[in-house]
């Protein structure tokens, strides 16, 4: 089945943040939709907010090499970029002015089949600001169609 138009799936999103010693996680069902552009496969969803109203667009980009893109669009846009064992740097723009932070990924792996379309992806990184860990977190997302 051809994904340039698209295709629903059904997305279980788990979520682990560690800071200090606090520790969340977050556990969603949803239906979103996987699409093919050229090589690389991207997963679009609606996450919902803790307010149970809002949800905020998501955007899970897989590169051919396996690295995976993560952009949430609130009002700035937040991107993440996950290679295994490589720090990446980030920007996220305020009213203030733009905060400068760098990710590395501790563990990456990525799971694809095509049928059905189903797919599975784990990250785990840290989040570091000047170079200092202000979190750790965990990203679990599995779909299939």
């Amino acid at each position: 089945m051809s994904l340039k138009n698209g295709m629903n799936v059904n997305i279980y999103l788990k979520t682990k943040v560690i800071q200090g010693e606090a520790i969340e996680e977050f556990l969603f069902e949803l239906v979103g939709q996987v699409v093919r552009v050229g090589h690389h496969l991207y997963i679009r969803y609606q996450e919902p907010q803790e307010d149970g109203v809002t949800f905020v667009p998501v955007t899970v980009k897989i590169s051919p090499d396996e690295s995976v893109q993560l952009t949430r669009v609130t009002d700035s846009r937040l991107r993440f970029k996950f290679q295994y064992q490589e720090m990446t740097d980030t920007k996220y723009p305020t009213p203030y002015g733009s905060m400068f932070f760098q990710v590395y990924t501790k563990d990456l792996h990525v799971s694809l089949t095509d049928y059905p379309t189903a797919g599975k992806i784990r990250v785990q990184y840290d989040l570091l600001m000047a170079n200092e860990r202000i979190g750790e977190y965990e990203l679990y997302l599995e779909f299939t169609s």
